[in-house]
Formats: C-alpha cells, structure tokens, sequence
C-alpha cells in the first residue's frame, strides 16, 4: 500500500480497515466491531471510555499497557485534521505528550502493524540470537573496536526497557549504510515514536560519521562473520537486507509524522535526499535557531545535516549553536572544525566566540536544571533530576547578548554573590572586558528594566563594571574552557573527513 492517503471519505477509509482480511497478529491490537472477531471489540472499549466518541476520537488499536491509537472523526482545531491517528494515554501524562500524532490515516497505520508484527519474530531473534553474541564473541570479549564495515548492533534504552534495535554496517559500494536488521516499539512511559527518533538520530549521525552519503539501504546482501569456537577460522551468515526486505514499517510510519516520504524512491533505501530531510525534521532546536540555520546554509553553504550532528551528538548546544550563528561570522569555520593553526587571527577570533558561547551554555545548563536541594539543609543530599525548568532565550545579534526568561526568581541567581533571583536576565558573556564591553553594560544598565549581568571565566581579573551590573564567574578556569572547546573542534574536525 501507498505511503499517502487515498481521498477518501473518513467513512469509507474505516470500512475498509474493518473489512481487510488481517494476519492474527493484528487482530490481537486491532480494536473492530465485534462482528470483525478481534480480540478486543470496539464496543467493550468505548464502554470503558465513553467520552472518546463524543470529543472526536474513535479508537483504532491498542498501542501498549497504557495507550491507545485513536482516530480524529473530524477535524480537531489545533490537534488534528480528520483522519489522523494519534496516541490516547490511558494514564496520567503531561499534556505535551497527550495525543501525540502516530500517523497520518488509519489504513496506513493498520497496514504498517500489519508488515511490522509479521517481521518481528524473525528481526528480534535476528538482533538478539545470531548479530549481539556474534559481536560478543568477536569484538567486545576482545575489547576489539570495529571497523565501519563490521555488522555493529545498537540498542536504545529507556529505565532498562529496550525501545529500539538495529544493526549497521558501512557499505564502500554505495557508499552509506547497510541495514539488516531494526525493530522498534511504543512503551507506556516514553513520548510517541522516541524509539524511531532516538534510533534514526544514531543511525544518522553514524552516516555523517563515516563520511558517506547518508544512504541507509535495508535491501543489500549482509554477511555475518563469526569466529569458530575452536579458533580455526569464522563461520559466515549471510541476510538478504532486512526481514521486511524494505524501509521498515515503523521507520516510514515516523517519517509520515514529521512530513518526510521514506523509501518514496526506492523501496529498500532511504536516499541521501530523504536522510537529509529526516536528519532536520528529528533534530529538535528552537525556532531561531533553525531560521539562522537556514540562512547561513542558503548563503555560505554550510550544510544543514553539519548543524544536526553538532546537536545530536552533543558537541554544541542549541543555545551555544545560536550564539555562534548569531554572533560570529566564523560560525561556518567553527562548525567546520576550525581555521588552521597558522592563521592566527582567525583562531584568536573562532576562540573568542567560543569561550562566550560554551559559558553561555553552562549557565543555561545551570539555571536551567531542576535542583530539588534544601537551602536550610546544607548537609542534606542534593537530588539534580533530568528535568528543565524551561528557561527560554532571544540573542541580539549585533551586541552579542542573550536574554533568558523563566528564571527561578525564588531562588539566589548562580554563580553570583548571593544575588537575589530574578524571572528575567540580559546576559553578557565575554572572555575578555574590553572597554567596548563596559560601554555596552551601560546602554543595558540605563535602557533596561532586567537585570544585567557579566559572566566571565573563574580566574579573570576582578572587571570595573557600572553600578547594577551582576558580575558572574564561571566555575572553570579559561584554560578549561579552551580545553573544551578544543574538543569540540577536534570533533567537528574528524567527523566527516
């Protein structure tokens, strides 16, 4: 079946979702009037929920213990349009995650259950029985690090529930990737389709990596090389490209929710146009980051899928990425790897816009984090969680000056001498105070109503700011600092060589 859907009418389309001759395995989730024989009948689930039907949602399927695939029976303003598939949480979740979108038609999200649940049991006992321990055995009990043409496997993880498996391979002759084998799935305490993102952002990073195509083919003849238990030689398993012998069901069911055709080309392959497009539709980053982005790309050539790496694997930030896009016109160059070592005023430059760009990001970091610390307890356990407050931020381009809101105003700002705590900040961060930076600390001083603050590094000398400005010391010292921002740009360097 086509990846787009028919124009048809909402009737029709689930007529023939309740009408299609469906292997067992769907029929278990499938949620159909009680003449269809599905394990579970429609009618005993909207008995459970009877406020589904008059709110615009019809159930569909059963996503796992705690969710529910629902379809909009028309058009719902600012959720969904008619048609659209989306997650019914059955539990208490934040509303961010309530009714997130799952696909794009009902015939298209059945089918897709139908291909991925008849390829499951042969791509699961793939990944776990013959691929893990014959990369055990070779690699891993000899602390042995692969080459890119060995047949790797990965596994995504969430509080030790696996939400995706795969195996890759880099392929010199189309130059991208192979991949026989990936299988994901929905589990109640993860946000809709993470698995596929997580999977993909790691699948793709790896491609820019290896300095390929971004081609990630699932139809190519793999083989499987395992060293024999009696040491002589290695026994050879070859796959014929993955179970379902095409982009998996899954993969395409994820890339419909972000806008984005997989395997509209070519069937077995997800083609370097369509990784590019996928790369930027998975990699999360604000608005104003995203449209610097697309400037810089449009006018200095810098690739878009250079940005995403960057973010994905955790080499900058998306504030630091911002900073630098918006502030320095060696941005192009930094995200490159850096200007050679002989040119020294380009590097001076690149070091500059860097080291306010990584303090800006520890701060962020810093006030952005969720610290459940007592203030009157000094001696208790502090208890940091992986959750954000939702500090936001805007950067003035000309002056180099970040404006965070949503600060905790409860709390003593950081890395200040017990200033009090503001829900506003402008931000100015600079690795050396030069006179053009007191001269702008006045214009933010007399023309604002926030406060204004100064960050610099731990051991640079005590600044002469005019009165209200807050002085902030980073914890790291500036040779830290460059330490890693070398790193980075090492990075960045090697990474697509």
């Amino acid at each position: 079946m086509s990846d787009t859907a028919t124009e048809t009418s909402f009737a029709e389309r689930m007529a023939r979702v309740y009408s299609a001759a469906w292997d067992p395995a769907v029929k278990l989730v499938l949620l159909a009037p009680e003449v269809v024989g599905t394990r579970t009948s429609l009618e005993s689930v909207l008995a459970k929920f009877p406020d589904l039907v008059p709110s615009g949602l019809l159930p569909l399927a059963i996503v796992d213990d705690a969710s529910l695939a629902v379809v909009a029976t028309h058009d719902l303003p600012e959720l969904a349009a008619q048609g659209e598939v989306l997650r019914l949480f059955t539990t208490a979740v934040a509303d961010e995650y309530q009714l997130a979108l799952l696909d794009v038609d009902p015939i298209l999200y059945v089918s897709s259950l139908a291909e991925e649940l008849a390829a499951r049991p042969v791509g699961i006992n793939r990944i776990l029985d013959e691929i893990g321990p014959a990369y055990l055995e070779s690699h891993i009990s000899h602390q042995k690090r692969p080459r890119d043409y060995v047949v790797r496997p990965i596994r995504i993880a969430c509080q030790n529930v696996i939400l995706g498996m795969a195996a890759i391979a880099q392929d010199s002759s189309f130059d991208g990737l192979t991949v026989p084998a990936w299988q994901t799935c929905e589990v109640p305490h993860v946000a809709t389709h993470e698995g596929n993102r997580a999977l993909a952002a790691l699948m793709l990073c790896d491609a820019f990596q290896n300095g390929g195509t971004l081609e990630m083919r699932f139809d190519r003849k793999v083989q499987l090389r395992v060293p024999r238990k009696n040491g002589k030689g290695t026994q050879t398993t070859t796959y014929n490209g993955h179970p379902e012998e095409k982009v998996p069901a899954s993969l395409r069911r994820y890339g419909r929710t972000v806008g984005v055709l997989l395997g509209a080309e070519i069937p077995g392959a997800i083609t370097p146009t369509e990784a590019r497009a996928l790369f930027e539709a998975i990699t999360p980053m604000p608005a104003s980051l995203r449209a610097r982005m697309a400037t810089v790309t449009a006018t200095y050539g810098l690739t878009p899928e250079r940005v995403c790496f960057a973010l994905l694997s955790g080499v900058w930030t998306a504030i630091e990425l911002d900073f630098l896009l918006a502030t320095s016109a060696r941005a192009v160059s930094i995200l490159g790897g850096g200007a050679p070592w002989t040119d020294r005023a380009a590097r001076q430059a690149e070091a500059e816009a860097c080291r306010a760009a990584v303090m800006t990001g520890m701060f962020l970091k810093r006030v952005d984090a969720v610290d459940a610390a007592l203030a009157e307890e000094p001696e208790a356990a502090r208890v940091v969680e992986d959750r954000k407050r939702g500090v936001v931020w805007a950067i003035h381009d000309d002056a180099a000056v970040v404006t965070l809101g949503g600060l905790d105003a409860t709390t003593t700002l950081p890395w200040s001498a017990s200033h009090p705590g503001t829900d506003q900040l402008h931000l100015v961060s600079r690795a050396a105070v030069t006179a053009t930076t007191v001269s702008l600390l006045e214009q933010l001083v007399a023309h604002s109503e926030n406060p204004v603050a100064l960050l610099i590094s731990r051991d640079a000398p005590e600044p002469t700011c005019p009165p209200g400005v807050i002085v902030l010391r980073c914890p790291d010292r500036l040779a830290d600092i460059d330490k890693t921002i070398e790193d980075r740009l090492l990075t960045m360097r090697i990474s697509r060589a």
